[in-house]
């Protein structure tokens, strides 16, 4: 049973049944492996059940006897496991797309939900609970930590929820404005650590030559449409102005934070939900 889904219930925000049929609509929508690499076109219909049929006898998970028999490379497994996370549903936007849960009222609750937690580090799954109802802050969040980890070879990790301090807080920052497939609007304003920010701006180096944070800056934005059109979110347009900060007051707007042994990131996204 989910842990989310009992909280949900014993909060009185959803009934059992509406549990249940949010985990019914999740085990509909949601797409094995196999699934996603035949759509990808990297395996065929015969290799997937080659591959499945192989299960019956061996404990390993499915992309790992697909790597182990090379039928994929584990850069190829690798990308198909992120396309799955990116289209996965979660139950949180299940319940929120069934209309069992006001959107204010659930984004209240996995703050509750989150203070009762080990608050010492919160993994990429809270994020998509929390923010459930579109995939877009996920491939951010995904872009900068890819970014970071070759910039610098450090990890970064989630570290607070809603009571992040705001950008406007940090020495060094920047807004990733544009928009997504549809016309929908986006706006993340990222600011950064003074350590952070002086060791990001003494190793980054882009294809073009460039240097320094602005460099760095625009590596996070071009991953971020990758990792968009790999999801099939398709980034429309996309700029990056140093020094922006968002407007005040933003409610519908994500406030996270994000910390790295260099120092540490504040993160407000902001997305439209309908095309203006």
């Amino acid at each position: 049973m989910s842990f989310l889904g009992r909280f949900l219930v014993e909060q009185g925000a959803i009934t059992e049944a509406q549990l249940e049929d949010g985990l019914r609509y999740q085990r509909e929508k949601n797409r094995r492996i196999g699934e996603v690499a035949v759509e990808r076109g990297v395996l065929s219909p015969d290799q997937v059940d080659v591959i499945r049929g192989r299960q019956d006898g061996d404990p390993r998970l499915f992309g790992d006897i697909a790597v182990g028999e090379r039928h994929l490379s584990r850069r190829s497994l690798d990308d198909l496991l992120f396309i799955q996370k990116i289209q996965h549903t979660y139950l949180g936007e299940a319940l929120l797309l069934l209309g069992h849960i006001p959107r204010s009222q659930y984004q209240e609750l996995m703050g509750r939900h989150y203070a009762l937690r080990d608050k010492s580090r919160v993994s990429l799954r809270y994020l998509q609970e929390y923010f459930a109802e579109n995939r877009v802050v996920e491939c951010l969040y995904a872009a900068i930590i890819r970014i970071v980890r070759r910039a610098i070879g450090e990890e970064a990790a989630i570290t607070g929820f809603g009571s992040a301090s705001r950008p406007a807080a940090y020495p060094e920052a920047a807004v990733i404005e544009g928009t997504i497939l549809g016309g929908r609007r986006f706006a993340a304003c990222l600011g950064l650590s003074r350590p952070l920010a002086a060791r990001l701006a003494d190793r980054v180096e882009s294809a073009d030559g460039r240097t320094g944070l602005a460099a760095w800056y625009d590596m996070v934005l071009r991953s971020f449409g990758d990792m968009l059109r790999d999801g099939s979110l398709l980034l429309e347009t996309g700029r990056v102005t140093a020094g922006g900060l968002p407007q005040e007051g933003c409610e519908d707007c994500l406030d996270i934070r994000i910390e790295t042994p260099s120092g540490e990131f504040g993160l407000t996204f902001w997305l439209e939900e309908a095309p203006a």
